[in-house]
């Protein structure tokens, strides 16, 4: 099973691009690049700006900048845009993401804590070498908690980057604008303008102790199955809607919902029946019992949650996506897996074949 890569992180893949359609001088006189260095500040003055608008979304950004194919890019990269002006192996851009909050948490900092973990451990497998916080602050948006969260790291052509984040937590979503510079060309002013021109016109809720949206389980299925499934498979609407009326079971963390997950189980739905055709179980719940192939436990999306891939007895693969952690259980142990079938897929394995198994939104992980 492929590393999951979170969508921040993914996000971060941009912010780590080079500029495709220029490269680097090799001789390029060190005078002549103090001297652009020098004319940052009042360039900066005089950019001049144009807006992008989105759905329920839309900021400022320079007007010479070129819009990014997010095509082939999970759904949650709503806009971004790049400096291609530049003779340099990276090109400045920006980037707004809108994902799915299955913690419920509105604190920025938090969020910002994560992130901060999850470059320094995992930068470089995403082109993100040495990177370093540089400060967090809180910064509201209007009446809404936010903060920005700006970081150094070394992109691979070996240009130093100043790397910002605009963070805007509500109970079921999290805004981010990313923007990212090489330190030569970084300028406060210009990432001022750019986050305070942000303007949000969808409803948002920042409610401390309340109850996570009804939606907020299927959201987080909805946003994570394109990863897991390598683009291949997405969340159907009828899974979806499922989902979204059983939200109280993903995790069933307490006796009363694991009973209640329990006896949802259709158990005449084997493996079996899932790889003829999964679409026909969209709206039960299955267990699937094996041995735990690969279990990975993440927390950058603000709370852990597990991608867990067991074998069953009869050579057929399940993977478990689980919104909560699945405590001391390790590769090799045996493990039951209950939830919601989401899809087929197939995974690349170390043979260099591929491997088909089923993704399922998992309410309970028991280890046996």
């Amino acid at each position: 099973m492929k590393k999951l890569i979170t969508i921040l992180a993914l996000t971060a893949l941009l912010s780590a691009c080079g500029n495709s359609e220029t490269t680097k001088t090799a001789d390029t006189p060190t005078t002549e690049t103090t001297s652009a260095t020098e004319t940052v500040s009042a360039e900066a003055k005089t950019t001049k700006y144009t807006t992008y608008s989105g759905e329920s979304f839309s900021f400022s950004y320079p007007d010479h900048w070129k819009s990014v194919d997010t095509s082939q890019m999970n759904a949650a990269v709503k806009a971004a845009f790049s400096d291609q002006s530049t003779s340099s192996q990276f090109a400045d851009n920006i980037n707004f993401t809108i994902e799915s909050s299955p913690s419920g948490s509105i604190n920025p900092e938090e969020f910002a804590n994560n992130v901060v973990d999850y470059y320094t451990q995992n930068g470089e497998s995403i082109g993100i070498s040495n990177y370093k916080k540089v400060s967090y602050t809180n910064k509201p948006y209007k009446e809404y908690n936010a903060g920005v969260l700006e970081g150094n790291y070394t992109h691979t052509s070996g240009t130093d980057i100043v790397l910002v984040q605009y963070m805007i937590p509500t109970n079921s979503e999290l805004y981010t604008m990313t923007i990212t510079s090489s330190k030569d060309s970084y300028n406060q002013d210009t990432v001022n303008e750019i986050i305070n021109s942000l303007s949000i016109s969808a409803p948002l809720e920042q409610t401390a102790g309340s109850t996570v949206a009804e939606s907020t389980a299927a959201n987080f299925f909805n946003d994570l199955t394109p990863f897991i499934t390598d683009n291949t498979a997405v969340l159907d609407q009828a899974s979806y809607d499922f989902i979204a009326g059983n939200s109280d079971l993903f995790p069933a963390s307490t006796a009363d919902l694991r009973k209640k997950a329990k006896g949802l189980v259709d158990s005449k739905v084997t493996t079996r029946h899932l790889n003829k055709n999964v679409a026909n179980y969209y709206e039960d719940f299955v267990s699937v019992s094996g041995q735990v192939i690969q279990v990975e436990e993440d927390n950058s999306l603000g709370s852990t949650f597990s991608i867990v891939l067991v074998m069953d007895d009869n050579g057929n693969y399940v993977t478990a996506l689980y919104p909560a952690t699945t405590g001391d259980l390790l590769d090799g142990d045996y493990a039951t897996v209950i939830g919601a079938p989401i899809a087929n897929y197939s995974f690349q394995n170390v043979g260099g074949g591929f491997t088909n198994s089923t993704l399922i939104g998992a309410s309970l992980v028991i280890a046996e």
